[in-house]
């Protein structure tokens, strides 16, 4: 399939899972737990179910004093972007309803990511039941990939908490045709670049697996300063999603990571693009004057997200004119195309034709749509 002589790779997508969807891939142990989740047990019009265990919420209103006694539920008050086609509502139950979808907008792969409130997991004290829960999503992963290679690829989520069982996870899955790329899950308050990961890392690189920093919002494992927005949402996403992205990367570059692993590959998704040359500016700054705060490395930070290595995702809304001058700081070797199917903020199904509106010569956005992606995500075989 191509669009306007265009490929299309949407790099940062979302599939569920739903816990029903889920359950055939899961161990009696697994379910067994569960029962003690009943109060954080969530089971829509549909009857879908999930879970919202370290859900925040953020209930007062701009201009007014007192919060509300009744915020509601996951992203009360987000209402997303009017659609002129509704997402199919299988998308998360039935792979081949996701791939209708794809053919009706335009678009030939989907890197797929849990949806936010998989996060749950890292707010128990039960930490097998977090792994576990990983594991039987690399399981569902492989059925709900494997039906279609080459256009569906997921990550393989490395459990912070566990490491041992992360890498083994790695290893189970890290040749299988759907994986290409590892989502670190680090419990709230840890560190990405905190030494117990180094496992994980040097097993991304040996598999050729891509690192994935997606930003999260109001579930586990938070985005950074989710309690200081004065309780209000529009503050939080607007804020604290995009320094999410900036604080995983800096960290993860200037721990030295890209140093100990010369062809490790990082993709920071979901945050946002338009901060990326002035904070590339910054962290050099302070690679200099705060020095003794970091190891000794190779090349200033800028340097390494100019290295072929760094990738990040768009954000459509961001527009036109802010993403043309991003790549006119940074060159057109690190933005990719993201839609966040099939979530709110996601235009299906006209976030294709949004940027293939845009005024950039064709071979800047061959590189947007395509090229830089299938270089980030290397694991899937495309060309």
């Amino acid at each position: 399939m191509a669009k306007d002589g265009y490929k299309i790779f949407d790099s940062d997508t979302h599939v569920g899972p739903l816990m029903n969807v889920l359950d055939p891939f899961m161990t009696d142990a697994e379910r067994s737990k569960l029962a003690a989740w009943s109060e954080f047990k969530v089971v829509n019009k549909k009857g879908d179910i999930t879970y919202n265990r370290g859900q925040r919420r953020y209930r007062r209103k701009l201009g007014t004093a007192q919060p509300d006694a009744n915020p509601g539920g996951y992203m009360t008050g987000f209402t997303g972007v009017a659609k002129k086609r509704a997402v199919s509502p299988m998308v998360d139950a039935d792979a081949a309803e996701r791939i209708k979808d794809m053919d009706f907008e335009g678009v030939d792969v989907n890197l797929t990511l849990p949806s936010g409130w998989f996060g749950t997991w890292s707010s128990t004290e039960d930490v097998a039941l977090e792994a576990g829960m990983y594991r039987a999503y690399h399981r569902w992963m492989e059925a709900y990939c494997g039906r279609f290679p080459g256009r569906l690829g997921g990550v393989i989520l490395a459990c912070g908490r566990d490491i041992p069982s992360a890498v083994a996870e790695i290893k189970r899955w890290g040749k299988s045709g759907w994986a290409w790329a590892v989502l670190p899950y680090a419990p709230y308050g840890m560190p990405l670049d905190h030494p117990d990961f180094e496992p994980v890392w040097a097993a991304a690189a040996d598999h050729d697996l891509a690192v994935a920093l997606h930003t999260f919002t109001v579930m586990p494992p938070y985005a950074p300063g989710g309690t200081d927005n004065w309780d209000n949402l529009f503050l939080q996403r607007s804020a604290s999603h995009p320094w999410c992205g900036m604080r995983n990367m800096a960290s993860l570059i200037g721990s030295g990571l890209m140093d100990r692993y010369p062809k490790l590959r990082i993709g920071t998704l979901e945050a946002g693009h338009g901060w990326l040359p002035f904070w590339m500016a910054r962290i050099d700054e302070h690679a200099r004057t705060i020095r003794s705060e970091i190891p000794e490395l190779k090349m200033m930070p800028s340097e390494y997200v100019l290295s072929g290595r760094y990738f990040q995702s768009i954000e459509i809304p961001e527009g036109l004119k802010l993403t043309n001058a991003v790549i006119e700081l940074i060159g057109e070797d690190v933005l990719m195309y993201a839609s966040d199917y099939p979530h709110g903020e996601s235009h299906f199904p006209e976030s294709v034709d949004l940027v293939l509106d845009w005024d950039m010569p064709r071979a800047r956005k061959q590189k947007l749509f395509w090229d830089n992606a299938i270089k980030l995500y290397a694991r899937c075989g495309l060309k």
